[in-house]
Parts: structure tokens; sequence; C-alpha cells
């Protein structure tokens, strides 16, 4: 038993080390939380080590903060920003909007980043915003950090996980092999996606929960009848 919990260990060792850090970032760009709740979980894993990994986090979003500095991006955002205000449709939003241009400008004349600027500001109360939209606030936001919410609306659209997409594909293999090579795209969908769609179908009352399986149950003997026939006729 000691020989197989020290293999464990070792496993379990390879898996926490293999920490992702995209989604790292990801937390850091929720504003109930930045850096310190990311160096809370990297404590309680390794407290010898969170300093180092945070090290890498804080690293790794400057370098792909730094991708979003190009000069393109602030032309188009500028130009953006000025279309909109010249609309007319509502001058104090727009109004709002180019105060929020000035402010940003002042801070970024600071010789601070808005990623530098972002972190150094107190954090959103998590019990009083428990269901904050992440994505609403960066929109918000947007003028006071136009780069920076450029690159947060990039790093959310990262997948978490790939088992979706493994799963899709270890499913379609099984169904379009190498005998059913020309099956129609359209087939191949209605196999993939069949029991997904019968699944979620509704009854008739609108209730959908005494869905029973066995009412969609196909007996196959006569077909399998007629084909024994057919094999025998051709031998």
């Amino acid at each position: 038993m000691s020989e197989m919990a020290t293999y464990m260990l070792r496993k379990f060792e390879k898996y926490w080390r293999s920490y992702s850090v995209i989604l790292s970032m990801a937390i850091v760009l929720d504003p109930r939380y930045k850096l310190k709740f990311v160096k809370f979980c990297f404590t309680k894993l390794n407290s010898d080590t969170a300093d180092a990994k945070l090290k890498v986090i804080e690293d790794n979003l400057q370098l792909l903060f730094k991708e979003y500095l190009i000069p393109s991006t602030k032309t188009s955002l500028s130009e953006e920003h000025a279309c909109g205000s010249g609309s007319g449709s509502n001058e104090m939003r727009d109004a709002l909007e180019e105060f929020d241009m000035f402010e940003s400008q002042l801070e970024s004349n600071t010789g601070k980043t808005q990623l530098d600027l972002y972190l150094e500001e107190a954090s959103l109360d998590r019990k009083t915003n428990p269901n904050l939209d992440v994505l609403g606030f960066w929109k918000d936001n947007r003028l006071r950090y136009p780069e920076l919410s450029l690159m947060t609306r990039d790093v959310f659209s990262v997948p978490i996980t790939t088992v979706a997409s493994e799963s899709a594909f270890s499913i379609g293999g099984r169904i379009i092999g190498k005998f059913r090579s020309s099956i129609l795209p359209a087939n191949a969908e209605a196999q993939l996606c069949t029991r997904d769609w019968i699944c979620g179908q509704e009854d008739l009352d609108g209730s959908g929960s005494d869905f029973d399986e066995d009412e969609i149950v196909v007996d196959l003997e006569p077909y399998l009848e007629k084909l024994r026939g057919k094999n025998t006729l051709t031998c």
C-alpha cells in the first residue's frame, strides 16, 4: 500500500504542476478576483511555489497585452468612437464617452499601462456582485480600457476544455467509417444528433419530464426477416 500511495502521489503532483495559464489569466480579468484569488489558489496547492507561478501568470498577461498595443487597433478604436460621437442620437452619452476617452488618455500618460491600472484598482465586492456579468463589465468599461477589453473578450472566448469536440470526433468516427465514407452530410448529422433531438422534445402537455424512451423503440425484427430472406435467395 505504501508503494501504491507513493505512485499515486507522484501522479497527483504531476497534475497539480500542469495548471492552466489561460484559465488563471481569465480569473485575473474578473474584476472580483484579480491576482489575489490566483495567489490564494496557488498557495493552497503549494505555498513554496506560489510566488513563482504567480510571476508566470503576470508575465504572460503583460506579454499578451503587448500584442494588442498596435497602431492599427488604436486607430480603429479612435475612428469607431469618433463615428459614434458624431451620430448625435444621444448627446449626453457621447459627452460621457468622450470624457472616458479623455480620462483614459490622462491615465496612459502616467507611464502605466491599462493592465497596470486595472490591477491596481480595488476589486469589486464579490458578495454584492455574486452574479456579475463579466463581459458586460468590460463592455461598459471599453472606453477606459480599449485594448484591455479586446484582450479580455478574446481570452474569455477560449474554450476551457476540449472534451466536447473530442467526443464529437470519436462518435463521428463510429458513424463515418471506411465502409460508410460516402454517407450524406445530412444523414451523418441526423445519426449524430438523433438521440439529443428525441430526448430534447417535450410532451404535448409541455412537461417533458415523463418522456419514455420505450415509446420510440422500433421493432426491427420484420426488417431483419426480410434481410435474411434476401440473403438466402442470393446464396
